[in-house]
């Protein structure tokens, strides 16, 4: 009954159910409201409600029922049919509620957290340590060579998709190092001219993708057997299965900053 007592103060606020890397839609592509949001209640894993802007943010099982008129949607999907502020919504709130998930202990005494009465945060009531959701920020690059660019398949691919190179920036770093690493270390090639493009909140837990253009410099392809199954050089005219509209590599390879 606590979980329902406090879904009936939901009116009026923006709600997102998430199912794995889907959001919870009407028929129209928005977001589900709040009263179909909260007929999935008895088998929410996580429920929460963002103390900044007010959403409701709930997680699901993966084998979870859409209501009848609503669908689960790909969240890249979502993105591409929705501007930049209700996106932002959706990722904060998938992100949020993928962490309270995911994070039910002290990292330093080993003491059950509970929710912050104000901040976005957990807090133990042990040791006194607040923690607050990660944000791993994460360098995605098209590189070009003349009128080719470079793209890539990674080793988890399944469906055959090429997608720009991406990784984890490490401590320590600046982002055009660990742009300059990861094309190498992936790539086996030096680039250059490096330049900002734009970012994107990515969910998938935590990213935060920062997006850059950059020139090819030096080198032949030698790739990382343990990270990536393929890197070609490709024509604009003859270009491989790409990732969907929505993601930040499709906004690179298309030239939407």
């Amino acid at each position: 009954m606590a979980i329902l007592n406090e879904i009936r103060s939901w009116t009026g606020k923006r709600a997102y159910c998430f199912r794995g890397r889907d959001i919870l839609t009407d028929k129209g592509g928005d977001a589900a409201d709040a009263e179909a949001v909260a007929s999935l209640a008895f088998c929410f894993k996580v429920v929460c409600e963002d103390t900044v802007t007010g959403c409701i943010g709930a997680l699901v099982p993966q084998d979870t029922v859409a209501p009848t008129g609503y669908t689960f949607t790909p969240i890249p999907a979502y993105f591409f049919s929705h501007d930049e502020q209700e996106n932002t919504r959706a990722a904060r709130m998938k992100g949020y509620a993928g962490w309270l998930d995911s994070t039910r202990f002290c990292p330093a005494c080993g003491h059950p957290l509970r929710l912050h009465a104000v901040e976005n945060a957990l807090e133990c009531p042990e040791c006194g340590r607040l923690h607050f959701p990660r944000v791993e920020p994460c360098i995605i690059t098209l590189i070009s060579r003349g009128d080719e660019i470079l793209l890539l398949r990674n080793v988890r691919d399944t469906k055959g998709i090429y997608a720009c190179l991406a990784g984890f920036v490490e401590v320590g770093e600046t982002l055009e190092q660990a742009l300059r690493r990861e094309v190498r270390e992936e790539t086996g090639l030096e680039v250059q001219n490096i330049r900002y493009a734009g970012s994107q909140g990515w969910p998938f837990p935590d990213q935060l993708m920062l997006a850059f253009y950059a020139d090819y410099k030096s080198g032949e392809i030698v790739i990382q057997e343990s990270e990536i199954a393929d890197a070609r050089w490709f024509r604009r005219e003859a270009l491989p299965p790409m990732p969907a509209p929505g993601s930040i590599a499709w906004r690179l390879i298309n030239g939407r900053f």
